[in-house]
């Protein structure tokens, strides 16, 4: 399926704020885009509006649009690997550190996942990084039961829900996740160079298998100067009562 033209502007014009921009910088302006890009001015409109919807610009009336945050947003409105957010943001995604190993379940664990007795979890620790920075430590706790043979063979790509959806035939149809900010510990500070104590996100996520089945629990240490979250919600039903 071939990616909608604003889209592929949008993708370049972005790569551009990351790489060469910096907060508070001037964007060309969309005539300029325009000639540049070699694109309709709807083109480009869309592209703007998009960066504007993510977080990554804003417009200001008589002056024109400017770079807000060169942060990499996370659309929590859908599933997706550490992987395919950064390419979707122009990112390089790589992963060091990776570690595979059995676990034994924490209550929280049992109660997320709905274990069984003696029911065996696999955890995949890594540190995710971001054109060659450390932005992530992810920790996947997987159901065994479901990919047999996986701590033995690991995985070979960047993204593990590929491997899983390649390998297992496990596409996660569901997730709920949590999010809170809090500090750093000192451990966690020295693996994503930062200062110890500087603020991080903390996000926990649970997802599901078509059948409504709990499949794996997520945890992620995310540093709050470089990550941040992007949420759409609808508006107020106005045919609710309020008591």
């Amino acid at each position: 399926m071939t990616t909608p033209l604003y889209k592929q502007v949008k993708q370049t014009i972005l790569k551009e704020i990351n790489h060469h921009m910096k907060e508070g910088d001037l964007l060309p302006t969309e005539g300029e885009l325009e000639k540049k890009h070699d694109v309709s001015r709807i083109t480009i409109r869309k592209a703007i509006d998009s960066l504007v919807t993510e977080g990554y610009v804003e417009k200001i009336q008589g002056k024109g649009t400017f770079v807000k945050s060169t942060k990499i947003v996370q659309d929590a409105g859908s599933i997706t690997s550490w992987t395919e957010e950064m390419h979707l943001k122009g990112k390089k995604p790589d992963t060091v550190k990776q570690h595979i190993y059995e676990v034994n379940p924490s209550l929280k664990m049992k109660r997320k996942l709905h274990l069984q007795p003696n029911e065996k979890i696999i955890c995949v620790e890594r540190i995710r990084l971001a054109d060659g920075e450390p932005l992530a430590l992810m920790f996947n706790y997987l159901r065994e039961k479901y990919i047999p043979g996986f701590l033995e063979n690991g995985f070979t790509r960047e993204s593990l829900y590929e491997e899983l959806e390649k390998n297992y035939d496990i596409v996660l149809e569901d997730a709920t996740e949590q999010i809170k900010a809090r500090l750093a510990t000192d451990l966690e500070a020295s693996r994503l160079g930062i200062s110890p104590e500087d603020a991080v996100m903390h996000i926990t996520r649970t997802t599901f298998l078509p059948n409504g089945a709990p499949f794996e629990m997520v945890e992620m240490v995310s540093r709050s100067d470089k990550y941040e979250y992007h949420i759409n919600v609808s508006g107020r039903n106005k045919n609710k009562t309020i008591r």
